[in-house]
């Protein structure tokens, strides 16, 4: 994915996307309650976005830790790009 490809990503994802995944990264994230609670929004909401990121193969969902029976967004490479693309957006919206 090019930086331009990424940018035009970030620039027509809704603003719940956006803030979910300006909240994300390929380390760690946070589970979907704690999402929802962040960004202001239902666990169902938070769920839907975590769902939209895999779909386009920006992330993957997966259990928090081994046995636990939460779940949170990673994301990947690409995941990557378009969060860094969505805080340049953000920066020049401020």
């Amino acid at each position: 994915m090019t930086d331009e490809d990424a940018g035009y990503f970030a620039e027509t994802m809704s603003e719940i996307q956006r803030k979910v995944i300006l909240l994300c990264s390929k380390a760690g994230s946070l589970g979907y309650s704690r999402l929802a609670e962040k960004t202001g929004v239902s666990y169902g909401e938070a769920q839907q976005v975590g769902w939209f990121l895999q779909s386009a193969n920006l992330a993957d969902i997966k259990l928090i830790k081994p046995g636990y029976s939460g779940s949170a967004i990673f994301l990947n490479d690409r995941g990557e790009q378009v969060r860094q693309a969505a805080l340049r957006l953000e920066m020049k919206q401020c």
